[in-house]
C-alpha cells in the first residue's frame, strides 16, 4: 500500500493509544498537513484529526461537510488545535481529499492557533 500521502488528503488513521488530553478513538479520519516533499522522504506524517463533535466549530475547529471528494460520511470538525506527527504505519487508507478552499481555511486556522506571522 502507498504510504506516501499528499497534503490535503483525508486518511483513516489509528491514533490509539491516546494519552490524557489527546483525541482518542481507534480509527478517525485525519487531514494530511505535511509538505509533499517531506511525505516522500520521512517515515512520519503530520496530520490534523477530524471529529464528529458538532458542538465545537469555531475559528480553530473548522466545519467540513461531507462531499463525494472528501469521502466524509457525516459533518466533521478539523481539530486544528490537535496537530500530530505520527508514524505512517498509523495510516489505514485514503478516504478523500479536501478542496483547495477547504485546505486554505484549515491552514488559516493552524496559523491562528500557532500564532504564526506570515510575511
Amino acid at each position: 500500500m502507498n504510504k506516501n500521502p499528499s497534503k490535503g488528503e483525508i486518511w483513516l488513521t489509528n491514533l490509539e493509544p491516546a494519552r490524557q488530553g489527546e483525541l482518542g478513538k481507534q480509527k478517525r479520519p485525519s487531514i494530511i498537513f505535511q509538505a509533499n516533499e517531506a511525505n516522500e522522504i520521512i517515515d512520519t506524517v503530520t496530520l490534523i484529526p477530524l471529529s464528529s463533535d458538532t458542538n465545537q466549530y469555531n475559528e480553530i475547529h473548522i466545519f467540513l461537510k461531507p462531499t463525494k471528494a472528501n469521502g466524509l460520511t457525516k459533518p466533521s470538525a478539523a481539530v486544528c488545535s490537535h496537530i500530530y506527527t505520527v508514524s505512517k504505519n498509523r495510516l489505514i487508507r485514503k478516504i478523500g481529499i479536501l478542496s483547495k478552499q477547504e485546505l486554505e481555511i484549515v491552514t488559516r486556522a493552524v496559523v491562528l492557533h500557532l500564532d504564526i506571522e506570515l510575511y
